[in-house]
């Protein structure tokens, strides 16, 4: 399997948003309704421009992920639950095709993430997970990221987990 990630412009709305809505789809199928089952619009993935850059991963020609990476803070993170820094990346709004689940598509957007969190640079990744079964809160663990803490948010038990990004070496300095 060949994976091809670029971010995405406002014409590209509609395929992110096509993906986000077979993986919420597929989570309602397999756990009920929940949070995971809202479907947004492409209008509001083309908004989501505005403060972030997004994702697109395609998989033998089709969409198959997507992510968002955003300086500014998520309604649903606490700052208070983290290990302090100065530059951290929110990641929001990952999804992987149906399709291509358990293939290795999410490891491969955590590792794109991280590798443009470095280029950025930041000095961590921060996300949270529904504390559910249909939260992807094990996943992010296996893949290296820490869990920091557990808090509901507007009713929802979340999870909440970061890591820290390799600093890119720095040129030497001249006296």
């Amino acid at each position: 399997m060949h994976l091809e990630f670029r971010t995405i412009g406002p014409d590209d709305a509609a395929a992110v948003w096509a993906v986000r809505v077979a993986a919420a789809r597929d989570l309602t199928a397999r756990h009920g309704l929940g949070p995971w089952s809202g479907e947004g619009t492409p209008r509001g993935v083309a908004a989501g421009l505005r403060h972030a850059r997004i994702w697109l991963a395609h998989a033998d020609g089709e969409p198959a992920a997507t992510f968002r990476l955003a300086t500014r803070k998520p309604w649903s993170i606490d700052r208070a639950l983290f290990t302090p820094c100065a530059r951290p990346l929110y990641l929001t709004d990952m999804a992987v095709a149906p399709a291509w689940q358990r293939r290795g598509v999410g490891r491969r957007c955590l590792a794109v993430a991280l590798a443009a969190a470095r280029d950025f640079p930041a000095q961590a990744v921060w996300l949270d997970a529904f504390d559910a079964a249909a939260g992807a809160g094990a996943f992010y663990a296996r893949c290296g990221f820490a869990e920091v803490g557990r808090a509901p948010y507007r009713g929802v038990p979340h999870r909440y987990f970061e890591r820290a990004v390799d600093p890119v070496s720095a040129p030497p300095t001249s006296r």
